[in-house]
């Protein structure tokens, strides 16, 4: 994970692919999407 102080307020899980938001300390918000492969897990995961 990138930091420590970041809030996640969702997953959305569809067939392939999760998609993660994260909102910083500072309000901004982050979306990243990962497969669920077995290597997108891990990449979620670390």
């Amino acid at each position: 994970m990138k930091s420590q102080d970041s809030n996640y307020v969702g997953i959305d899980c569809g067939k392939k692919s999760l998609e993660v938001i994260r909102i910083n300390s500072e309000g901004s918000y982050e979306r990243q999407q990962f497969s669920t492969t077995e290597i997108g897990i891990s990449k979620l995961i670390n």
